[in-house]
């Protein structure tokens, strides 16, 4: 059956929220999900209300043979500065899909997807913006349309349950931890930043710019101010030697209301493999049950040699991921030309 596409305004937002709810319901988690995380708010009006406001949006929407809205696709277009920490995990001239930018028909997802992104795409690309994302929730029901159009995982975003102290981990010799404050700035910009720079290595090749690094360095002074956060670092024998940083997580489809998101967490590499990362994630679990969260969020490089398995292991499990396909820098002049 042949998809007609047409543009999405203001006057089609209501029926795309609808579209939205009843997709995302239906693919927000895969099975193994259901039994720990309960079920929230699709938040489909007000993520949509969002996109409805963005700034170049590009957006469209599919119709069946009577006329009828099935799905819809929008896209924002990413222009970041290289002093923008934002710019150590996106490229700085891209496009994103984010949650609430696209539902799809039960039973033609491939199909409806495939006409709505050729629409959307062209636009993009005629702005030279060769690097897209898209936010998903995690499962085949949502990722697979978008493997076949040649997207890939590249960030994984994870929740785990914060409860109750229970066994806590085994101590590390001679280990020290104390809450950070306002004064420690430099000491967790510095490892926020190493940790950053770690990314540009095997096989993740991410590009860390020396502007974005150096933002990152100031980013958390709010944070270290800013009782609703919490920060810790990890010493020995005088040495500061790791650090994890907490903040209020902003509640979206895929986070809860009383979830708190691991913006940070580093350990020196000489220091890696005693069990560090994980007295202070005990630290930092305890601290979030005692202050009413019961969910931690955290992202994490899909290609990541550390991470990948890391956090997984601690017990975050996928919730959503961003996909992204990166177009050949080839891509010029006439149709069918490079």
């Amino acid at each position: 059956m042949t998809v007609a596409i047409a543009p999405l305004t203001a006057e089609h937002i209501p029926l795309a929220v609808q579209r939205y709810d009843r997709w995302f319901a239906r693919a927000r988690r895969p099975p193994s999900q259901r039994a720990w995380l309960a079920d929230g708010p699709v938040r489909g009006e007000e993520l949509l209300g969002k996109l409805q406001a963005a700034p170049g949006l590009e957006a469209c929407r599919a119709l069946d043979a009577d006329g009828q809205l099935i799905a819809h696709l929008a896209a924002i277009p990413l222009d970041l500065a290289p002093d923008n920490a934002s710019a150590l995990r996106s490229h700085p001239h891209s496009a994103l899909v984010p949650h609430g930018g696209h539902s799809l028909p039960s039973g033609r997802e491939s199909e409806v997807l495939r006409a709505m992104y050729a629409r959307v795409s062209e636009r993009l690309v005629a702005e030279r913006r060769l690097v897209h994302y898209v936010d998903v929730p995690a499962g085949d029901t949502a990722t697979a349309p978008w493997a076949d159009l040649g997207f890939g995982r590249e960030l994984v975003h994870g929740l785990m349950a914060v409860r109750a102290r229970g066994r806590q981990p085994r101590g590390v010799g001679g280990l020290g931890i104390r809450r950070a404050g306002p004064s420690d700035l430099p000491q967790v910009g510095r490892m926020a930043a190493e940790s950053s720079r770690g990314q540009r290595g095997p096989g993740m090749f991410q590009p860390q710019p020396e502007a974005g690094l150096a933002a990152l360095r100031l980013r958390y002074a709010d944070a270290l101010a800013d009782p609703r956060c919490g920060a810790w670092i990890a010493s020995r024998r005088g040495e500061e030697i790791g650090m994890v940083l907490l903040v209020p997580a902003a509640p979206g489809p895929v986070v809860p209301d009383t979830c708190v998101e691991l913006m940070e967490a580093f350990v020196e590499p000489a220091a890696r493999g005693e069990g560090i990362s994980r007295v202070l994630l005990a630290t930092a679990l305890a601290w979030a049950y005692d202050n009413g969260h019961r969910y931690m969020s955290a992202r994490w490089h899909s290609a990541s040699p550390l991470a990948a398995g890391h956090w997984p292991r601690i017990g975050f499990r996928p919730v959503a991921y961003r996909l992204s396909r990166t177009l050949d820098s080839r891509i010029g002049g006439p149709p069918g030309t490079f």
